[in-house]
């Protein structure tokens, strides 16, 4: 995808772009290509035969010539009535389950690029705007191209079919309805070009509103205990009313395209008629052959009709193809090793070499040297903002060293592919997420393959036996959104314990003890902290009890170490 454009240049390619976006994607194969094209060229041409032939029958019919003689024609509409059904559900079917394909796999792809861009590569990106890439841009992707493959078969297939059928019959008629259905075209393109800006702010300022609703969800717990949820309340509804001016500006150009085609169309059909009727009074069509040709003409530039809401769709789609494009070109802070390196025996230490680490533009860690090594617990100190959550993301290699190293026993972090760093390092956030579904399911997120019994005995280490046994469904409880509510504490401890259960090499905990009660927190500095055996421990934490757990403590200031020593020390 190449950068976005603006001006004209950009509203110029909007088809451009979303076609792009769909070819990197997924590749539509020739064969499903040509039968989605197909099955709506048949429907257009359905639905012309159909008309053509039924205006044949009608006015032959009105003669009452014999039965026999309108038995082929009745048969004929019988079978083009058919055909254009089944044809049209055909073509449906396909367009549908081709567009479904491609947003399935642009859902696929983006969660695939975003993926290594977390937590460390997305600092500066709204969840809003990431919740509306996924739901709302994806959809008007996959619409565009639904709505884009349909109108073209049916206009360029009834198009021609009707003109061709049309300057048979009267050659200026003809003419005259080819004009016509160009000039309805181009005025609904024209109208789409001048609209783009419109559909453009609209998908704007609904990424704005979805990021207003998640941050207030976020903080609604803290505005309504200190009694301000006015602050939300307004941002809200400046954010809804700036999207329903949008919206507004938005129906107001989808009404002027509509009004624009309908009228178009009915002057080029009134202008079809009146060259019809002087071919008729010139004696050079017949009265069945002008109610084929008014037919005709209907059909033809009824297919128009669709043409001005899937460029609006097109247009659409190519906002939601440009957002979705920036996401996929951000470059991850730590990307994966084009050849890996085998991982080093196990245990290995982990260690940071005078490690260097910019970030915003600045040094975030300088020179900073840390090692956890095997059956060794460090506790790494210091106030807010002394680097402590960046030199943890280095260590897990969320981010990169941008001079020194980080290491796992003597190979470089970034030489490890990810699932194999992953499988030796287990960091529990301070934050964790707890997935809904059962509490088995959160625990074997770690390893899949665990058994009922190691799931158990993880709980149990860091303290979850009892309420593990309070519950009346044991692991099959259902936790998260729509289960069993967790405390904070109780959501920290499940994350250790799904940290436990992959059993790394080295541990990291990002503020264990940071919703814990007292003891709670002394309980499990004891038994993650305590004896290891051939694990590294790596504690983060403001809690002075860390300090008295560890065999070395580290204290950071501003990026650099400002102490060393032992938990005595």
């Amino acid at each position: 995808m190449s950068a976005p454009r603006s001006g004209g240049a950009r509203r110029g390619r909007s088809a451009d772009r979303t076609i792009a976006l769909v070819r990197n994607v997924a590749p539509i194969g020739p064969r499903r290509l040509a039968g989605t094209l197909a099955t709506g060229a048949a429907a257009a041409a359905s639905n012309i035969g159909l008309l053509a032939t039924s205006a044949w029958l009608i006015t032959t019919a009105s003669s009452r010539p014999p039965v026999l003689a309108l038995s082929v024609a009745i048969a004929a509409v019988q079978a083009f009535a058919l055909s254009r059904g089944l044809a049209r559900y055909g073509e449906r079917l396909a367009v549908h389950d081709l567009s479904l394909d491609v947003l399935a796999r642009l859902r696929l792809r983006l969660y695939d690029r975003l993926e290594p861009l977390v937590p460390g590569g997305l600092p500066s990106r709204r969840s809003g705007a990431l919740l509306s890439a996924f739901v709302a841009d994806a959809d008007d992707v996959g619409e565009a191209l639904a709505r884009g493959v349909t109108a073209a078969v049916d206009v360029s297939v009834t198009a021609v079919l009707g003109v061709a059928l049309a300057c048979a019959l009267d050659l200026r008629s003809g003419a005259i309805l080819a004009g016509g259905i160009v000039a309805t075209g181009a005025s609904s393109a024209l109208l789409a070009h001048l609209g783009h800006a419109s559909v453009g702010r609209e998908a704007d300022a609904r990424a704005e509103v979805a990021d207003v609703v998640v941050a207030a969800v976020r903080s609604a717990p803290e505005l309504v205990a200190h009694g301000r949820t006015d602050l939300v309340v307004g941002a809200i509804a400046a954010a809804q009313s700036r999207a329903g001016s949008a919206a507004a500006r938005g129906a107001m150009f989808a009404g002027v395209r509509r009004g624009a085609g309908v009228v178009l169309a009915a002057a080029s059909l009134v202008a079809v008629v009146a060259s019809g009727l002087g071919a008729y009074d010139a004696r050079r069509l017949s009265a069945v052959a002008l109610a084929v040709l008014v037919f005709a003409a209907l059909a033809s530039l009824e297919s128009c009709a669709p043409l001005a809401d899937a460029l609006a769709s097109m247009a659409a789609g190519d906002a939601g193809a440009r957002r979705i494009a920036a996401l996929s070109e951000l470059e991850p802070p730590a990307p994966e090793p084009v050849l890996p390196a085998t991982p080093p025996g196990r245990p290995a230490p982990l260690a940071l070499v005078d490690a260097v680490v910019a970030r915003g533009g600045g040094t975030v860690l300088d020179a900073v040297s840390v090692a956890v090594e095997p059956g060794r617990r460090v506790a790494l100190v210091g106030p807010s903002g002394a680097g402590k959550t960046t030199a943890v993301l280095t260590l897990v290699h969320f981010l990169e060293c941008s001079s020194g190293r980080a290491t796992l026993g003597d190979v470089d972090l970034a030489a490890i592919a990810r699932p194999d760093l992953r499988d030796r390092i287990g960091w529990v956030p301070e934050d964790a997420h707890v997935f809904r579904g059962s509490l088995g399911a959160n625990l074997r997120v770690a390893d899949p393959t665990a058994s009922d019994d190691r799931c158990r005995r993880a709980l149990r280490e860091v303290g979850l036996g009892p309420w593990l046994a309070s519950l009346d469904d044991g692991l099959e409880t259902r936790v998260g959104s729509g289960g069993r509510p967790l405390s904070s504490g109780e959501r920290q401890r499940l994350a250790l314990a799904r940290a436990l259960l992959g059993d790394p090499d080295v541990l990291v905990l990002d503020e264990p003890t940071a919703h814990l009660d007292p003891e709670g927190g002394t309980l499990v500095l004891e038994r993650l902290a305590g004896p290891a055996d051939a694990r590294g421990v790596l504690v983060v934490s403001h809690d002075p009890e860390a300090r008295r757990h560890a065999d070395v403590v580290v204290e950071l200031d501003r990026g650099r170490i400002r102490a060393r020593g032992t938990r005595d020390g």
